[in-house]
This record gives structure tokens, C-alpha cells and sequence, in this order.
């Protein structure tokens, strides 16, 4: 059952500051600064990738409707992330709520899907970086491929103030360099080049077209929410995380809005709906600038920023999820050790392992399967949320969540529309992600729970 005994909490007692150990991370090293650029770091690489497939899926017009439900999704379920977050700072984040919640069976499960969903993502930016390395610059794959992976580990071991701070850096110039993408498009703008080759239509296949966009829409925001991770690291996380993620995620909506707009107005959709670079696709479209030059290789490489800070920050939060399930008993507790900068060498170094392997498979059927498994993830985490208020009154809450159980209920059902959305359209991967499911709850049950501290 996921439902487990739990002793109701005592008031909560402030420790005394104690030493470093191998197992524990810096605090009070992060702001809100960098909490809300991690978050739109972890999240930019969706503004230059993979949002083009929708443009298949529903037309121009149903891509932009399924971004403006998405991006209200998220600034809905943030909210809840906020106040959990600020309620139970941590680097489990959402296995640390439901195991609250649930118990500890919820928690391992929802610390796993989000684990395999974020390895599973680095893989994919790994392979949309490599597309524009190799259309921009014409590196090869895997060079390109090696060389961020080695570096992404060498800068995390540093720690989380020196990872967070340059990541922070490069997320921010990513917004800078869509902003000039938006720029260099506009004079090619035209209402004929959003409309189907063959059905002049911005809204092909109707409210169905908006429903199986959803997803893609979705990766405009993906994993922002995961900057409540540094919740452990941040200094007041309840003004701060609640500030950071909000800012994160309306900064989001309004460069993903410029960018779904000014690339296909510009670069007409033909050019952009199967492109794994699509806004150096839109650059070089005849009906933008026709070829590469300086103004299509700055920008595409600017792109490539963009894609190194969402690779950088996935990684971070990856490892922590794997850092906090080791660290609850939940996976060997060797996973747990940290070095001298107390970040956690372990678990980046499996991390980093998983993503190798992840960036073996086509990224447009394994963005998907990302997008399921963080889902289930969200699903859990709302009850979580409606639970606690309900059960656990009493815990204290230093931030709120605006619109408290209605937001959740309003979250939750749009949440389960893009479950919806994925069967529909990879329903083969989606049964297989299921059985991965049931696999790990039954080792869990069965082996991983008797050697949990008691």
C-alpha cells in the first residue's frame, strides 16, 4: 500500500549549527537569483528544442493554445511546489512530500520516476545540443557529446554556489540570445507562413490538435518545478523559492510565446515541425535568411549556450534527487557521499553514467517518455499537497499556495489530460514505462524497504 503509518511530528525544533559531513550539502549558498536561474536554466533547452514537434501535432494555432494552458499549469503547480518546498526544505523534493504524505512506498516511487525522467533528459539535451553543434559549428556528435559530459562533472564537483552560479550565468545569456532570435526574425514575418502547405488552416486538426500538443507544449516549461530541489541550499526557502519559481516560470511563458511566434511567423512551419534545431532551421529557412551566415551561426550558437545550461542544471538536480533517495535509505547509502565541496561525487558520477548511456536513443520518442514519467510525479505530488492540508494541519507552512486546494484540483486535472496526450501517442513506450513502474515497487516491497533505517 502506498498509504504507510507515520508518527505525527512533535514542534519542530531548530538545530544548532553543526560541521560538514560526507553527507551533507552547503547551505544558505543560494539566492533567489539563482534559484530562479536555475530553474529557467533547467528549462531553456525546451525553448530551442523539441516544442516544434506540436507544430505536426495541432498546427501553429494549437501548439500556441496548448502553451498558454501549459504555462498557466505551471505557474498553478509551482504554487504548490512552493509551499511544500518552504514547509519541508529538501533535496528529496517531491520524494520527500509524498513519503510525508504517503509513506515511504509513495516516496520511493515518485523519487524514482522523477530520477529515470531527469537521467533520461540529460541524454536528451545531450543529442539536441549535438544537432546544433554539428548544424553550427559542424563538431561532431560525439566529440561534442564527450566534452559536456566531462566538463558538466568536473564544475558540479565543485559544489553547489560555483555549479548553480555559472550555470545561473549561461541560463540567463540563453534568454538574451532567444530574445535576438526574436529580433532577427521579425522582419520576415508573415501570417501565410503559420499556416499548413496543404491545409490553410491555424488550427488543422481542431481542440484535438490542442490536446495532442499538449506534451510539446509541456517541454517549454519541463523541469522547471526542480528548482525547489535547491530548497536544502538556499537561504530562506520560503521567500525564496516561492519568489524564484514564479519569476522562472513567467519568464518562461513570455520568451516561449516570442519564440513559438517569431520562429514559424518567420521561418514558416514546414521548415520548423521535424527539425531537431529548429530555430537555426528557422534562420536559414528560404524564407528568412535562405543560408548560414555571421548573424545565423551567432545565433545558433547562442542556441548552443542555451542547451549547455539545461544540460548543466538537469544534471544538478538529477543528482540530488539520487543523493536525497540514498541518503533516506531508499538506495545504498554510498550513493549519499559528498567530497570536500560537499557535492555529491557519487551520485553525479551515475548520473553522468545513465546520461551517456540516454543519449544513445532518438530524443523525440524519449522526450515523451520524460514527459510521462514527470506527470505521475506531478499527479502524486498534488495529492500530496490536497493531503496535507487536509490530514496535517498542524505542519507548519511559512508560505501559502494562492488558491490552496482549488489550484491543485485545477493542476491536477490538466496534468492528467498530458498523461492522456502520451498514451495516445506512444502508447507501446508508455505501457513499458508502467512496467518499470511495477518493477520497482515490487523490488522495493519486497527487498529495498528491510534495509531502510527504521
Amino acid at each position: 500500500m502506498f498509504i504507510d503509518h507515520f508518527a505525527p511530528e512533535s514542534s519542530p525544533i531548530v538545530p544548532a549549527p553543526a560541521p560538514p559531513t560526507p553527507h551533507t550539502l552547503q547551505t544558505d549558498a543560494l539566492g533567489w537569483l539563482k534559484v530562479a536561474g536555475l530553474g529557467i536554466a533547467i528549462a531553456i533547452s525546451g525553448q530551442f528544442s523539441g516544442w516544434n514537434y506540436g507544430l505536426s501535432t495541432g498546427g501553429w494555432g494549437g501548439l500556441v493554445v496548448a502553451a498558454l494552458i501549459t504555462g498557466l499549469f505551471y505557474l498553478g503547480f509551482t504554487q504548490c511546489v512552493a509551499e511544500l518546498a518552504s514547509a519541508m526544505p529538501s533535496a528529496g523534493g517531491f520524494e520527500t512530500y509524498c513519503r510525508k504524505a504517503f509513506g515511504t512506498s509513495a516516496g520511493y516511487l515518485v523519487g524514482m520516476s522523477v530520477l529515470i525522467a531527469l537521467a533520461i533528459a540529460v541524454g536528451v539535451v545531450a543529442n539536441f545540443t549535438a544537432a546544433y553543434g554539428k548544424a553550427v559549428l559542424g563538431i561532431g556528435e560525439v566529440p561534442l557529446k564527450i566534452a559536456l559530459f566531462g566538463v558538466v562533472l568536473l564544475l558540479q564537483l565543485r559544489g553547489a554556489r560555483e555549479a548553480v552560479g555559472a550555470t545561473m550565468v549561461v541560463g540567463l545569456t540563453a534568454v538574451g540570445v532567444l530574445l535576438l532570435f526574436a529580433a532577427c526574425m521579425a522582419p520576415f514575418v508573415s501570417a501565410q507562413h503559420l499556416l499548413p502547405a496543404h491545409d490553410h488552416d491555424l488550427f488543422p486538426h481542431g481542440v484535438s490538435g490542442v490536446f495532442a500538443s499538449l506534451p510539446f507544449a509541456l517541454w517549454l516549461f519541463l523541469g522547471v518545478e526542480q528548482a525547489a530541489l535547491a530548497a536544502e541550499e538556499a537561504a530562506d526557502p520560503s521567500r525564496t523559492i516561492p519568489k524564484a519559481l514564479t519569476i522562472a516560470v513567467v519568464t518562461l511563458l513570455l520568451v516561449g510565446l516570442g519564440v513559438l511566434f517569431f520562429g514559424p511567423a518567420g521561418g514558416g512551419t514546414e521548415q520548423l515541425r521535424g527539425a531537431d534545431d529548429p530555430l537555426y532551421a528557422a534562420l536559414t529557412s528560404p524564407f528568412a535568411y535562405g543560408k548560414q551566415g555571421w548573424l545565423t551561426k551567432t545565433i545558433g550558437s547562442g542556441a548552443l549556450i542555451g542547451l549547455v545550461a539545461t544540460f548543466f542544471s538537469v544534471v544538478y538536480t538529477s543528482s540530488r534527487q539520487l543523493y536525497s533517495l540514498a541518503r533516506d535509505g531508499y538506495l545504498p547509502s554510498s550513493l549519499a557521499a559528498t567530497n570536500s565541496k560537499q557535492a555529491p561525487h557519487a551520485a553525479l558520477a551515475v548520473v553522468v553514467g545513465i546520461g551517456i548511456l540516454a543519449a544513445l536513443f532518438p530524443p523525440a520518442k524519449a522526450m515523451l517518455l520524460v514527459i510521462f514519467l514527470l506527470c505521475v510525479s506531478y499527479v502524486f505530488v498534488l495529492a500530496a499537497f490536497v493531503r496535507l492540508r487536509l490530514r496535517n494541519a498542524a505542519l507548519p507552512r511559512p508560505y501559502r499556495a494562492f488558491g490552496g486546494c482549488v489550484t491543485a484540483y485545477a493542476t491536477a486535472a490538466v496534468c492528467l489530460l498530458v498523461l492522456w496526450a502520451c498514451f495516445a501517442q506512444q502508447s507501446t513506450g508508455m505501457a513499458y514505462a508502467l512496467v518499470v513502474y511495477a518493477l520497482l515497487l515490487a523490488h522495493f516491497s519486497l527487498i529495498q524497504r528491510r534495509k531502510m533505517p527504521a
